[in-house]
């Protein structure tokens, strides 16, 4: 099975580091510089910590890829969990520089946005998917 990944900047992929340790600070700033016990305190901490066991769990859900071969298609978006998509089963499927249109059904499929990927990967998926042997769902 191919697989091609975005790429994404640091901040995209800790998105729950950062703001965990955001939060996780500010408590510790009211902790240190309020004069009196603040209720706010536990609030920040709390929000904090869940960031950083969120990252812990669901960590991989901040990578976007698509991954095929000659039965199927897998789309992984961002913050989403992965759709898989049969060939035999899609009626149309469009692949241009900027997207990838998955037409299934009256009112299944999907759209997803190529920027991000590397030109050579998206010239792969076009020409994997361009070829006499896979347009049997065409």
């Amino acid at each position: 099975m191919q697989k091609i990944e975005k790429h994404h900047g640091f901040f995209r992929r800790r998105y729950y580091n950062v703001f965990g340790l955001l939060y996780t600070l500010i408590a510790f700033a009211l902790l240190f510089f309020e004069d009196d016990f603040s209720l706010m305190y536990y609030g920040y901490f709390i929000i904090g910590i869940a960031y950083f066991v969120i990252q812990y769990y669901y960590g991989g859900s901040t990578e976007e890829s698509i991954s095929w071969d000659s039965e199927k298609i897998i789309l992984k978006k961002w913050r989403q969990k992965p759709v898989a998509y049969s060939l035999s089963e899609v009626d149309h499927l469009n692949i241009s520089d900027h997207h990838l249109t998955i037409e299934k059904g009256a009112a299944g499929g999907t759209m997803l946005s190529l920027e991000g990927f590397k030109a050579e990967d998206i010239q792969q998926l076009q020409k994997d998917f361009n070829s006499e042997a896979n347009l049997q769902f065409a």
